[in-house]
């Protein structure tokens, strides 16, 4: 069959090299790529090869078959290997167009062979031609796959040719010389291509030839660069490295400075959205990490660049609209996501800065205002869904108010009438922080310990469940009762969500915080799930069937659907506290968990959607 497979394929290939006229044969070129590559021979496959990059520049139709066959035959091939095969158009195959995403995706994928080795890197980032190509098609091509690969293959580039670890290994050489990173940053041809393709204004220039839109799109895909190159190297790219180029553009501080300050205009919202997002890239991108046991920054030099620069008071004051000025209600509806999403996290990943500073009021006092809605606003108008995404990240011990719970946001959160965003961060919340395990350096033991934070964050979870508990005793009740309403099945999800963050929660004891005097404290999430109130309505509903729509008229469809992934999720939060109570008999045994080990296990056992209690129907319904 291959042999034939192969006469059809090279008839088709000649056919076409004497007359490009002559369209290609796409079925066996199909056939090939699927049957054919992975039994030839080296010689055959060498022959193949030759052929189709011969066949290549003469094409006048889609090469799509061609080059897709050609990749598949490059497969086993490095870097190194396919230069010996004969020139490659690097510079060609990378020009800008809508006829030549074929080539551009080939050349792309030859590329990218060259990031497995940092002397291959190097080998590229000597091919000057090459890269200005490289790096015109990413910003100026319309295709997004292409630009996407792209944009990969620089970020794989620069990643591979740093001199140096990033992170905790930073000490350790890589093998990378660097001379990719100074071709993209160091070379001023190189260099100016970014301003003049992204840049709002083009002195003397025609920005190749883009529109605004272009432009636009061009803009979004420097910045989402930029986060990912500031997470390798942030003094990179905040440094001028051809001031005079900067200066022709209005602009100084490297490509950080003219990202965020001179690229967008103001009044294109959509692009202006973009840069409050790469705000926040720019803080994940520079995120303090502890080096030490115990240690841990403040800040860091990407959050004091925007402090400095005005950005972080300005992005703030369209979260809180303390700018002075009456509100937009389109730059509102547009710009007030992207700056919560800013706030929220500033405040997760730079807790300490964010408590020590008068935002932390602020952004509690505005949560009281946009979270204090009626019942039925809850229940059926837009959810404030990023106003709670900001209430999930804040540090928890802005939530907890032990002396005057009601000042507290997550006190406005209701259980009844309620939506999916509510009960998700709900859960979040109560679920505590996520196990972050601390090695001690030099310890002969072994032993690991939890950093102090996340102890502090873990007993302030616990109490916060505790405090909502105490003054919303009607909380598993109403879960229950959302659980088991199959009809709305994200409010079920979510009601199972909080189930699972209670089974699987992180709690701890210490340090010591009060806790209200009215209700029981279990030590963690999966005993105060058999604690009051919790015993009286979680319980039972974990351990009945699931609701189904078998036995309704019409078969299977949407509804059975929704009542498989309802059950399937209550089966998962089944077994998360089956293994916590397993955990629990082996380190206290004769206490009784014993024996709701055994109902676990039994219901377990059961599966997601058995078919005991099926006659009569279960359906679940909607209380209207």
């Amino acid at each position: 069959m291959s042999d034939s497979i192969l006469d059809k394929l090279n008839q088709s290939i000649s056919a076409t090299a004497n007359d490009p006229a002559v369209p290609l044969e796409q079925r066996t070129f199909e056939e090939a790529e699927l049957v054919l590559a992975s039994t030839l021979s080296v010689n055959e496959n060498l022959q193949l090869v030759s052929s189709l990059s011969s066949l290549l520049p003469t094409l006048q139709q889609d090469p799509t078959p061609a080059v897709n066959l050609l990749l598949r035959l490059l497969d086993k091939y490095s870097y190194g290997d396919i230069l010996q095969l004969g020139s490659i158009p690097f510079k060609e195959g990378l020009a800008v167009g809508d006829h030549m995403v074929s080539y551009n995706m080939l050349i792309i994928s030859i590329l990218k062979k060259a990031t497995s080795n940092a002397a291959d890197t190097a080998s590229v980032a000597g091919m000057l031609d090459t890269v200005m190509a490289l790096v015109q098609l990413w910003l100026c091509t319309r295709i997004t796959g292409v630009a996407t690969a792209a944009q990969q293959l620089l970020l794989d580039l620069l990643r591979i040719d740093q001199e140096v670890q990033t992170g905790p290994d930073t000490h350790v050489p890589t093998g990378g010389q660097g001379l990719m990173w100074r071709r993209l940053f160091g070379d001023r041809d190189i260099y100016r291509v970014y301003f003049e393709a992204c840049s709002c204004l083009t002195p003397g220039k025609h920005g190749f030839g883009l529109s605004k839109n272009h432009r636009t799109e061009a803009a979004g895909r420097l910045m989402e660069w930029l986060a990912e190159v500031a997470k390798m190297d942030w003094n990179v790219v905040s440094r001028s490295h051809h001031p005079d180029i900067e200066q022709e553009y209005r602009t100084e501080g490297g490509l950080i400075g003219f990202a965020t300050s001179n690229m967008v205009e103001k009044d294109d919202i959509l692009l202006y959205r973009n840069l409050i997002d790469f705000y926040s890239a720019i803080l994940v991108a520079t995120k303090p990490e502890a080096v030490e046991l115990g240690s841990s920054s403040t800040d860091s030099a990407g959050l004091r660049y925007l402090i400095a620069s005005g950005l972080h008071a300005n992005t703030i004051a369209i979260y809180l609209q303390t700018s002075g000025r009456p509100v937009d209600p389109l730059e509102s509806t547009f710009l007030y996501g992207p700056a919560a999403n800013y706030v929220a996290t500033y405040a997760s990943l730079f807790s300490e800065h964010f408590l020590a500073s008068q935002l932390a009021e602020q952004v509690k006092a505005r949560l009281r205002v946009t979270l204090d809605q009626s019942p039925s606003r809850w229940a059926h108008a837009e959810s404030p869904k990023h106003d709670l995404h900001l209430l999930a990240s804040l540090p928890r011990s802005a939530l907890l108010s032990t002396s005057n719970w009601q000042s507290s946001p997550l006190s406005l959160l209701p259980s009844k009438a309620t939506n999916p965003d509510v009960l998700n961060t709900l859960a979040t919340v109560f679920r505590g922080p996520d196990r972050d395990i601390t090695f001690k350096l030099g310890s002969s033991s072994g032993s690991a310990a939890p950093p102090a934070r996340s102890l502090k964050e873990a007993a302030e979870a616990r109490a916060l469940y505790f405090y909502y508990v105490a003054n919303n005793p009607r909380l598993w009740q109403d879960i229950a009762m959302h659980a088991d309403t199959v009809a709305l099945k994200d409010l079920a999800l979510s009601a199972i969500n909080v189930l699972s963050a209670l089974s699987t929660a992180y709690w701890s004891v210490t340090p010591e915080i009060s806790m209200p005097d009215n209700i029981a404290t279990p030590e963690s999430g999966h005993l105060a799930l058999v604690a009051q109130p919790a015993l009286e309505y979680a319980w039972p509903y974990l351990l009945r069937p699931s609701r189904s729509f078998a036995n309704l008229v019409g078969g299977r469809g949407d509804a059975e659907s929704s009542a498989y992934q309802v059950a399937e999720a209550k089966h998962d939060a089944l077994r998360s506290l089956e293994l916590r109570f397993k955990m629990q008999v082996e380190q206290t045994p004769g206490e009784g968990y014993e024996d709701i080990l055994a109902q676990l296990s039994k219901r377990v056992a059961d599966g997601s959607l058995n078919r005991e209690g099926e006659i009569g129907g279960r359906i679940g319904t909607l209380e209207l």
